[in-house]
């Protein structure tokens, strides 16, 4: 066998055994690491998100964004809309289909209801959706930090990490840093077929 195969022969198995190792390296690692520190795991990213990514003054002061109060708006306009039209829709029937059965008195008051409903108008509803999405945005701005200490929401956190066994865990874990890992694998697999290359030459040299 002449130089060149066994350069190629050589660097080829090293390359193998490199990235075969480190592979089996990481997933080694994360078996361990999920298997007897998932607990630790889990408080730790709890707290992480809870105290910097999402801490409870982040939560508000994206809350008190002009978007974000716009889409309570909308949202509140369209729940409005919603009651009005189906109230009127209600007591329309209850008027239109039981007029005959009704007292006078009893068909005034739900005449009387109905006109107060088409007063809630375009701009009166508008109105109304602007005061109760800036009431919100109060609210939540002053009882928010409250409200998620109060309710432990940071526990679904944990409690979701807990409840995935080792192998998803894993799974999660490469995907999210599967170029990285890749990337360690790939090295490992250049480096042994380096030095499989530098000790063939060597051992030829010598020999």
């Amino acid at each position: 066998m002449n130089l060149v195969w066994q350069l190629a022969v050589h660097g080829s198995v090293g390359f193998v055994i490199g990235a075969g190792t480190n592979d089996l390296a990481i997933r080694w690692l994360f078996a361990t690491l999920f298997r007897r520190k998932k607990a630790v795991i889990a408080a730790s990213i709890q707290n992480v998100v809870s105290k910097e990514l999402m801490s409870s003054d982040k939560i508000v002061a994206k809350l008190s964004e002009p978007g974000v109060r716009a889409t309570f708006e909308k949202n509140v306009r369209r729940e409005l809309d919603h009651i009005c039209d189906g109230a009127g829709m209600f007591l329309g029937g209850i008027v239109g289909g039981f007029r005959p059965l009704l007292p006078e008195i009893a068909r005034a008051e739900l005449e009387a209801l109905g006109k107060i409903g088409k007063m809630f108008g375009g701009e009166v509803r508008d109105i109304m959706a602007r005061v109760c999405a800036s009431q919100l945005s109060v609210y939540l701005s002053r009882n928010l930090p409250e409200i998620i200490e109060n309710t432990h929401v940071w526990n679904i956190i944990h409690d979701s990490i807990i409840s995935l066994d080792e192998a998803h865990l894993e799974l999660l874990t490469r995907q999210v840093a599967n170029r990285e890992l890749y990337g360690i694998t790939i090295w490992g697999g250049v480096i042994g077929a380096l030095v499989s290359t530098v000790m063939c030459l060597v051992m030829y040299v010598i020999g």
